[in-house]
């Protein structure tokens, strides 16, 4: 019975693995193609990007946002500055309008609290405790191997190791937290998009924006998931702790 139990565990295991790997691999090149779909397919306001955010900006922050330039492919929001591409700022596709007003949105979690600033800080301490992730997992290793060979015999030796090893470890679970806690903010601030494109374009282009929002955001449970399976060598590369 037990055999079978064993098999049972075996095969779920692989088909996870199997299932998380696929998502990791098929989001980002669908996203890119529900960009490059939309980025094709004008708003039927034919209005600009920059006229909608201008709009937005008077209406919900009260003019408060600062516009600024950015590289083409680098929109972003940033403390008060939503930064465009001058390309992004011309353009009237469905798919501009999305990005866009997701950036909004997350201008909005900034303005209405501080859920956006404590994510901010707890990615720049992610970071920096990142830097001596693989330094403690290996320096943690080598002691505790040598302890193992009786090399460095003494007790105190493989309690430092494990000790390294544990703090590498606690280390690459903040990395995992960070990356659901971005998966929150980023649905929620997709949800706010939602409710500023409703009030200016169709149901049937809303319902594409938000088709390219949930392809974008599968793009960061990828990113989780390649976190999370990092240390099976099966995955790309990842930001693991960005």
């Amino acid at each position: 019975m037990w055999t079978y139990v064993i098999i049972g565990v075996v095969v779920m295991l692989v088909a996870g693995l199997c299932f998380a790997l696929a998502v990791a691999g098929f989001s980002g090149e669908n996203f890119v193609e529900k960009l490059r779909q939309l980025d094709a397919t004008p708003n039927s306001l034919r209005a600009t990007t920059l006229s909608y955010v201008e709009s937005i900006n008077k209406r919900y922050f009260g003019g408060k946002l600062r516009l600024q330039d950015c590289p083409e492919f680098e929109d972003h929001y940033s403390r008060g500055v939503v930064a465009l591409s001058e390309k992004t700022m011309q353009s009237n596709s469905i798919a501009s309008f999305a990005i866009v007003s997701h950036e909004l949105g997350h201008a909005k979690q900034d303005f209405s609290g501080d859920t956006l600033t404590k994510h901010w800080k707890l990615r720049r301490a992610v970071k920096i405790c990142g830097l001596f992730f693989m330094p403690l997992f290996l320096a943690g290793t080598v002691l505790s191997l040598l302890w193992v060979f009786e090399i460095l015999p003494q007790l105190v030796y493989v309690c430092l190791g494990v000790g390294l090893v544990a703090a590498s470890i606690v280390i690459f679970f903040l990395a995992i937290i960070l990356k659901w806690r971005e998966i929150k903010i980023e649905r929620e601030a997709s949800d706010f998009a939602l409710q500023f494109l409703g009030e200016y374009l169709s149901d049937e282009e809303v319902k594409l924006a938000q088709e390219l929002l949930n392809a974008a955001r599968l793009t960061y449970w990828a990113s989780l998931i390649r976190t999370l399976l990092s240390w099976t060598l099966l995955t790309g590369k990842t930001k693991l702790f960005n």
